[in-house]
């Protein structure tokens, strides 16, 4: 008899197949980004890490109110006509595959440009449904070197290419939101190993004090799905713990699109965006205070 599939596992080959088709038309008919000018002054460079809520599945885009855009905020495209180049970074962002929704990367990058003077450019490395534990050809393991794409490592590689493009730039703040897909499939001790992993490396490459910022899953998703989601949430909670400059935002409650996709709405995905700069500008005062341009001095 054949073992019975893992539904939060591996999808069935041929399911794959399509998915990734789909992928490849995505990525194709994506529109071009918007050009800018590069600024005077070196980026403060974010990267956008994780899952789907990193990604932007929040309904209620409002391009020409809340989300619309901010001259100084930027993104590295990762896909479409404007891969590898960088255009404006309004949502929805260009991440592996085009996004349609609200994430939280553009409102935590207009407080960061609006706080210092300083052009932001947005990394949008984010992809739905993916994990450390190897799913679907996709993993954030960083030492894994089997799994047909390494996301941990694509997103490096684009952190790196827009630190070679613009010289003095550096990377200001991590953005993490991840962890209901390896809910059930790895433990919350192995999670954490892999997590930690991640940071260490992250701050390997970047600066041993690299701040790091993580958002909470959806709390009602959390207490409704019937997966045992206490034990990764309290590995997100306690990495302050573990980790120093690193800081946890909790999740807004009643902020999920619907009771079949509850994944944050786009109000939601701001409030969280608003803690996580609450967290991270509490934690980062001497670092906003030397971002801040010289015109912006000269006016106080």
């Amino acid at each position: 008899m054949n073992a019975r599939r893992n539904p939060d596992g591996d999808g069935p080959l041929w399911r794959q197949l399509i998915i990734e088709a789909k992928c490849i038309v995505k990525r194709r008919i994506a529109k071009p980004g918007i050009p800018v000018y590069a600024p005077d002054e070196p980026y403060l460079v974010v990267p956008i890490l994780g899952q789907s809520n990193a990604f932007g599945m929040g309904l209620g885009l409002d391009p020409t109110g809340l989300d619309r855009e901010h001259p100084l905020v930027h993104q590295w495209a990762m896909c479409g006509p404007s891969k590898g180049t960088v255009v404006l970074g309004a949502d929805p962002l260009l991440h592996e595959i085009p996004c349609k929704r609200v994430g939280f990367g553009p409102a935590f990058a207009k407080r960061l440009a609006d706080a210092t003077g300083r052009a932001v450019l947005l990394i949008p490395g984010a992809r739905g449904d993916t994990s450390f534990t190897p799913k679907n050809g996709y993993t954030w393991d960083g030492n894994d070197r089997s799994t047909r794409v390494n996301l941990y490592r694509r997103g490096v590689a684009a952190i790196d290419a827009a630190l070679t493009r613009y010289p003095g730039s550096h990377v200001a703040a991590i953005l993490w939101h991840q962890g209901e897909t390896d809910v059930p499939l790895m433990s919350p001790s192995a999670y954490q190993d892999k997590l930690d992993s991640l940071i260490d490396d992250l701050r390997a490459r970047y600066g041993a004090d690299v701040p790091f910022v993580l958002g909470q899953m959806v709390p009602e998703e959390m207490e409704l799905s019937g997966k045992p989601y206490a034990g990764i949430d309290a590995v997100h909670q306690d990495t302050p713990n573990r980790r120093h400059r690193t800081a946890f935002a909790p999740g807004p409650r009643s902020s999920f699109n619907s009771d079949v996709d509850r994944h944050y709405s786009g109000a939601g995905l701001r409030e969280l965006a608003e803690r996580m700069w609450s967290a991270y500008s509490a934690m980062c005062p001497d670092e906003l205070d030397g971002y801040r341009s010289d015109g912006q001095r000269r006016g106080r």
